[in-house]
């Protein structure tokens, strides 16, 4: 999908985003329409309605966008997504997107960047699959669309950026949509050390006997029952050291079998995403590079294979991590915060400030969120902003509370803690006090439970069947915010002020 600037003149098909309140002011500048009565409904969020053309008149897509007052830029996002697959389904390798009706109501005025960067990016993420492994997979045709704006520079910078959060995203989608056959922990490092090489990021992988040394105790202990053997991956990229260092920190589980506590679902192929909060801070990561935007981050990613075998980790184990602290293994399946656990205390370790881990941790929160909301916990100003910044992009958070009562829950009869609780109750709440025992008391730290939005069922708006790529744009989007209230913070007041 390639995008310009440009009109629509002798462009066959116009794509028209509406609001139900601007469906008239749409008829009323159309002359193909000026004899026709819109259905209330063409105005509807997710609505993708057609409009055919006569005596040399340009097909019509009218997608809706719901009512203007509430509208969200993420609603930008769904019908841009809609859009791209309303096109493709109809064969359309050249299109206009105007966005005339919007003006009226009092949105997008001149055409705004944001706008035209929003639009962009949906189209390109709405119009994905993951399909390489399908013998049948028709290769896609190369589909021109113009956007109807003057030919400006911040236009073209937007369609940039649009295209760099799409396809960044569209990276950490394909990372945990792999087979686990073709992802192994090796493999994700891999994929890390070809995608940033030549770039500002600098990564390094530590494997083998280099775990030990430095201290990962829990990463070794769940990925010592696979024959691929884990590694730790660190990524770092400070272009602003000015700037105190953020740490973000990805679960990268490549398949979770549970171990010896095996599950028992009937499928359980999806456990190949249990990497996807690594594929999220990765992709992240690739905004940023991408983007060449102003940062002081480390991406940590302890990535392994949860495997039963006779060298695997059992239940009752104990392991001693680097601060000291020893766990009573309860549960294998409960291995995500064994690793991230290594992953907090070296984020303190080497100098971070404020550290955010993503991952896939339990199923408890889909039970108190469902699947299009994932759970925060931790340090209340730093939850505030993340879900601030992931909501223009539609990767929503909920923050919910780390209630000290609940910590006793985690007691081991003996060692320190249990990586389990002994209540069935709070799962999302336990797991993040079981983490918050290795943040450092110096480090804003918060948790992201991501298991619920990992993935889509269906194709609507701006994503696909499979993987999401939750938390790409949301934490770059922070880091950028944060950057910026940084340097705002380092001006003179004067300056400031304007």
């Amino acid at each position: 999908m390639i995008f310009d600037i440009g009109r629509e003149d002798g462009v066959r098909t116009v794509v028209l985003p509406v609001f139900t309140d601007s469906l008239q002011i749409l008829q009323g500048s159309r002359d193909s329409l000026r004899s026709t009565t819109l259905p209330a409904h063409a105005g509807d969020r997710h609505a993708a309605t057609w409009y055919f053309g006569h005596n040399g008149q340009p097909d019509l897509l009218i997608v809706g966008m719901g009512d203007a007052s509430k509208y969200q830029p993420s609603f930008m996002r769904e019908a841009a997504g809609n859009a791209a697959r309303a096109l493709l389904k109809e064969k359309r390798l050249a299109a206009a997107v105007s966005f005339e009706a919007l003006v009226p109501v009092g949105r997008f005025g001149g055409c705004a960047p944001e706008p035209i960067a929003a639009w962009v990016e949906g189209s390109l993420l709405g119009a994905y699959s993951f399909d390489k492994y399908k013998r049948n997979a028709s290769a896609r045709e190369s589909m021109n669309v113009f956007i109807a704006a003057e030919d400006r520079i911040e236009h073209r910078e937007a369609i940039f950026l649009g295209q760099a959060r799409a396809e960044s995203t569209i990276w950490a989608r394909d990372l945990a949509n792999e087979p686990p056959n073709y992802l192994r922990p090796r493999t994700l490092a891999e994929r890390a050390i070809e995608r940033f090489a030549g770039t500002a990021a600098q990564v390094s992988v530590y494997e083998g006997g280099e775990l030990e040394r430095l201290g990962f105790a829990g990463l070794a202990a769940v990925g010592k029952g696979s024959d691929h053997p884990p590694v730790f991956i660190e990524l770092r990229y400070c272009t602003d050291k000015a700037k105190p260092l953020v740490a973000l920190i990805g679960k990268g589980i490549t398949f979770d079998t549970g171990g010896i506590s095996l599950k028992r679902d009937n499928d359980i192929s999806d456990m190949r995403m249990d990497m996807a909060g690594a594929a999220g801070v990765l992709g992240a990561l690739d905004i940023l590079v991408r983007t060449g935007a102003a940062a002081n981050v480390a991406v940590l990613v302890p990535s392994a294979e949860n495997s039963p075998s006779g060298r695997a980790l059992l239940p009752g184990e104990v392991i001693r991590y680097a601060n000291g602290l020893t766990v009573q293994v309860g549960n294998t399946d409960s291995e995500g915060r064994l690793v991230l656990a290594d992953a907090l205390l070296y984020a303190s370790r080497i100098g971070a400030e404020t550290a955010i881990d993503l991952a896939t941790l339990t199923y408890s929160v889909i039970g108190a969120l469902g699947s299009k909301m994932a759970g925060i916990l931790g340090d209340d100003p730093l939850a505030q902003e993340i879900k601030l910044a992931g909501e223009p992009y539609g990767e929503f958070v909920w923050q919910l509370p780390l209630v000290d009562e609940y910590e006793s829950y985690l007691d081991s009869d003996y060692a320190d803690v249990c990586n389990i609780s002994r209540v069935g109750e709070a799962g999302v709440i336990t797991s993040s006090l079981f983490l918050r025992k290795f943040v450092h008391p110096s480090l804003k730290w918060a948790h992201i439970d991501m298991s619920g939005t990992k993935d889509s069922s269906s194709a609507k708006g701006q994503f696909a069947v499979g993987a999401t790529g939750f938390g790409a744009r949301m934490l770059a989007e922070f880091l950028v915010r944060n950057h910026l209230a940084a340097k705002d913070e380092r001006m003179p007041n004067e300056r400031r002020q304007g």
